[in-house]
């Protein structure tokens, strides 16, 4: 990861997709994980994780609802234009 391309959250992230992160992020089987755990945190952040946690969900089962969460957001997060998220 030394270069991680940067998103506006504010501008682009709806509140599904909020909610969806947090969904995950309280399933048992993400929270085992910590390093994805961290990753989904930083999507907040407006830091595209999204390859890293492609290949970190290829060790998941393919039908489960985590899994397929993780495939719509991070679909939905490569759509993004690249912008940096403001701190207030």
């Amino acid at each position: 990861m030394a270069h991680t391309r940067r998103f506006n959250r504010h501008e682009n992230m709806k509140e599904v997709t909020r909610t969806a992160i947090m969904y995950l992020i309280h399933r048992s089987v993400i929270r085992e994980n910590d390093n994805l755990t961290n990753m989904l945190y930083g999507l907040f952040d407006g830091y595209d994780y999204t390859d890293t946690i492609r290949e970190i969900a290829e060790g998941m089962d393919k039908f489960s609802d985590e899994y397929r969460f993780l495939d719509a957001i991070c679909d939905e997060i490569k759509t993004y234009p690249d912008g940096v998220t403001k701190l207030f």
